[in-house]
């Protein structure tokens, strides 16, 4: 039987949950860079006063970055990661964005559940290529990291 989610909230993050956000994101093996400067992005789940999850959208033009949708391994498989999509999407519609790109390692049956698809690097939009995670994956193609990038239609 799966877990109570109504003590769960969501809300738009603030300056004072980096530190929280920064531990959760590293603790997924995610790179936990440049939250601080794309806060106003952040959307965060919260339980009794704790925040057991987030996830950023960057927007780019009319494109839009998913970026560090992390939930706690205390509250995962109660389908938290899906709401914060959900938020995050709904976030780059409402800024009027056509295209989403992300970039997910060990969660890429996740994201593939959702609708995305893979793409190279090259099939990128112009606008998104100026976020931190492509400059830096696009300009180390020689190391094997593993990693997906994935778009889809917003």
């Amino acid at each position: 039987m799966p877990a109570d989610t109504s003590a769960v909230g969501f809300r738009r993050a603030r300056a004072e949950d980096v530190p929280r956000f920064i531990e959760l994101i590293a603790g997924a093996s995610m790179p936990p860079l440049f939250v601080e400067d794309h806060i106003g992005g952040f959307v965060a789940a919260e339980r009794d006063g704790a925040i057991i999850g987030c996830g950023g959208v960057e927007i780019y033009d009319d494109c839009a970055v998913i970026r560090s949708v992390v939930v706690d391994e205390s509250a995962r498989g109660l389908g938290l990661g899906r709401q914060l999509v959900d938020l995050l999407i709904a976030d780059a519609r409402t800024a009027v964005t056509t295209d989403l790109y992300l970039f997910t390692g060990d969660a890429w049956a996740f994201w593939k559940g959702l609708g995305f698809v893979d793409v190279t690097f090259d099939e990128w939009k112009a606008a998104p290529r100026m976020c931190w995670q492509y400059q830096f994956l696009s300009q180390n193609t020689d190391v094997d990291w593993d990693v997906h990038t994935m778009w889809r239609a917003t």
